[in-house]
């Protein structure tokens, strides 16, 4: 498996929490970890669905949401089996349109979704 960068750019079509629940016997945790974006777009040359995984620095930095457009570089994930994104460490962030801000009252979020504190 390729575990270079590779450039991707797409259309966000939600933005969703990235919440790991852990199981130990009886007792259960929970920690938020960042956001996965899911774009319509190309990853390289390849058009496709995909996701993407954001730290929450990332999303308080620009507020993405649905109906932005956005460029970046990303790591595909190593283990697909374990990871629910299909790419990780986005950075070079730009934004090639900023969509409009629609209101909605859960996930799946289309405006910006609510910080990470919010959701405990």
């Amino acid at each position: 498996m390729t575990t270079g960068q590779v450039a991707w750019r797409g259309l966000v079509l939600g933005v969703q929490p990235r919440i790991d629940l852990m199981r130990s016997f009886d007792q259960r945790s929970h920690s938020y970890l960042g956001y996965v974006l899911l774009i319509d777009g190309s990853v390289g040359d390849a058009p496709r669905q995909f996701t993407v995984r954001i730290g929450p620095g990332a999303q308080a930095k620009h507020g993405i949401r649905a109906g932005d457009r956005l460029l970046g570089i990303a790591h595909p994930v190593t283990d697909p089996e374990r990871e629910i994104a299909d790419l990780y460490r986005a950075s070079g962030l730009e934004f090639e349109v900023r969509g409009a801000d629609s209101p909605s009252s859960g996930p799946p979020w289309l405006e910006t979704p609510p910080p990470l504190p919010v959701y405990r």
